[in-house]
């Protein structure tokens, strides 16, 4: 290499490191401002105390966009996983309430959370319907079943080993619940970057008629990324009843919303093929952050809401133009 071509070689390098990594450290660069912020508006923000609040609703958000993001890559949505979380945790204390047993109420809201998304992946990947009405339906369908199973109302709940990954921390402050979903983060960016269920779900996404062609199993990858999905709802069910001691006809409220903008923050298309579970984390950080300095500083809740819509406004334009800008 002579030293005529060095420069233009170091910036080459230069370009392909900031493609890779660009994107995670804007994100990083947007939540230490956001703290910063937020703590010059609030000396509390950064205290051990409010940063366990952080993490303790961080948890449930995190599950749902990690399965939110599988499903993405695969160029789908699905607007049924927080009313998912509140039919998942009906049936699993509902469960736990006949027959006694905790492990039973466990099992019961994963399998209710999963079989949301199973019926989900059947109507999107075996019968080719709009993933955007079918979830649309089933956020319905979700939400009405939880009203119909809790009558409306909360069910309260005692039992200590149900309640445990809601509620305990470790110390004073670090809930358990976040390692939890720290082990499930490892083993999600293990799968979907090592295993051939990984491969197939960025196939999809990227052309599903070129994946079939070459023999990968399109319609079964299309109905698992959906079952994760609703597993990550089910689990997220836990975790809120223990939050909350209650099991909740409204527990989830919006949170697909949150979900959805924190994973395309991170880096996920719209349009399918791309994402990394490593964007989605620090997607529902920022979130977090914003939400969390928001409620802190007493925002009025409404512009609080008016705020969210615009961010999601914001990251769908943003990501529509960037895709465009790839396919020109």
């Amino acid at each position: 290499m002579t030293a005529a071509n060095a420069p233009i070689e170091q910036q080459g390098l230069t370009q392909r490191v900031f493609a890779l990594y660009g994107r995670y450290l804007l994100l990083v660069g947007f939540i230490v401002l956001a703290a910063i912020v937020f703590q010059l508006a609030n000396d509390n923000f950064l205290t051990i105390t409010n940063i366990g609040i952080m993490m303790r609703s961080m948890a449930v958000l995190l599950l749902l966009s990690l399965g939110m993001t599988v499903v993405m890559i695969t160029a789908g949505i699905d607007l049924s996983v927080g009313s998912n979380v509140a039919f998942a945790g009906a049936v699993g204390v509902i469960a736990l309430t006949e027959t006694g047993s905790p492990i039973i109420g466990f099992a019961m809201a994963l399998v209710a959370g999963m079989a949301i998304g199973l019926l989900n992946g059947v109507f999107v990947g075996r019968l080719k319907l709009s993933a955007f009405m079918v979830t649309l339906a089933t956020f319905a369908l979700a939400r009405g079943l939880a009203l119909v199973l809790l009558d409306a109302d909360a069910l309260p709940l005692d039992d200590e080993l149900y309640l445990w990954l809601g509620r305990t921390t470790l110390g004073d402050d670090f809930p358990v619940s976040i390692v939890a979903v720290a082990l499930i983060i490892l083993a999600m960016t293990f799968v979907m970057h090592r295993t051939t269920f990984g491969r197939d779900v960025f196939a999809v996404g990227s052309n599903r008629h070129t994946a079939y062609l070459l023999g990968r199993a399109t319609i079964m990858t299309t109905v698992l990324v959906y079952v994760v999905s609703g597993f990550m709802a089910g689990l997220s069910s836990i975790i809120t009843v223990g939050r909350l001691n209650s099991a909740q006809p409204w527990a989830g409220l919006n949170m697909e919303f949150d979900a959805i903008t924190a994973v395309i923050l991170g880096g996920t298309s719209l349009y399918g093929g791309r994402g990394t579970i490593l964007g989605t984390v620090l997607g529902v950080i920022l979130i977090a952050v914003i939400v969390n300095g928001l409620i802190l500083s007493g925002t009025n809740p409404f512009l609080q809401s008016l705020i969210r819509g615009a961010l999601l406004v914001g990251v769908v334009v943003a990501d529509a133009l960037a895709s465009r800008g790839r396919r020109s």
